[in-house]
């Protein structure tokens, strides 16, 4: 395969994760994953295997993931692909419908396998996010105190989950912090290694 086609292929299975992980198709995403694969969000971190568990029985909100452009670099049997995306959660948040939307990209570290691409470690940077009624003209009220708790790239989404009963993580990458230089330097390092 060509430098091209190498990163076309990885292209694909960043797309086809967000069509198995919304659309429900579990043996397909699985089947993207590295079987040592790693997944990290705000509510898990933790082998493939259980996040595909965990999206499985989760059914307190309808999640799509949109998938922009993938920018990948290779070097050998490995590669780092960010991706544009756009997480759009619809759920309930203390008897309201609500939508919530999250930009960011998506950082994965990819290893060839079997003759494919798989994910061997995927991450979330979260940009901005925002929070809106589903029904025009109803008003949200929100706890401030507890939402200046959360990170400004994930705040509504934390927000709404921990609302939901989960645990969010607080420390994620988002742009300018500590943990998107470390993601980077760790990764760029992880690339280089042979």
């Amino acid at each position: 395969m060509s430098q091209w086609e190498e990163k076309l292929a990885i292209a694909e299975a960043v797309q086809n994760w967000a069509f198995a992980r919304d659309f429900g198709n579990w043996n397909r995403l699985r089947a993207l994953f590295h079987p040592d694969g790693v997944m990290t969000s705000t509510r898990f971190t933790g082998p493939a295997e259980d996040f595909i568990a965990f999206a499985a029985k989760n059914k307190t909100s309808r999640t799509t993931h949109f998938m922009g452009g993938t920018s990948a670099r290779v070097n050998g049997n490995k590669a780092i692909a960010e991706s544009r995306m756009i997480l759009m959660s619809r759920t309930t948040l203390d008897g309201i419908e609500v939508d919530v939307t999250c930009y960011g990209r998506f950082y994965d570290r990819f290893v060839k396998h079997d003759g494919a691409w798989r994910i061997l470690r995927r991450n979330a940077i979260y940009e901005k996010d925002r929070i809106e009624p589903v029904r025009p003209g109803i008003a949200l009220k929100l706890d401030e105190t507890e939402l200046s708790r959360f990170p400004e790239g994930y705040r509504y989404l934390a927000y709404v989950q921990s609302r939901g009963g989960s645990k969010v993580d607080l420390g994620l990458p988002t742009p300018r912090s500590p943990a998107l230089e470390q993601l980077y330097r760790e990764g760029t390092q992880w690339l280089e290694t042979r």
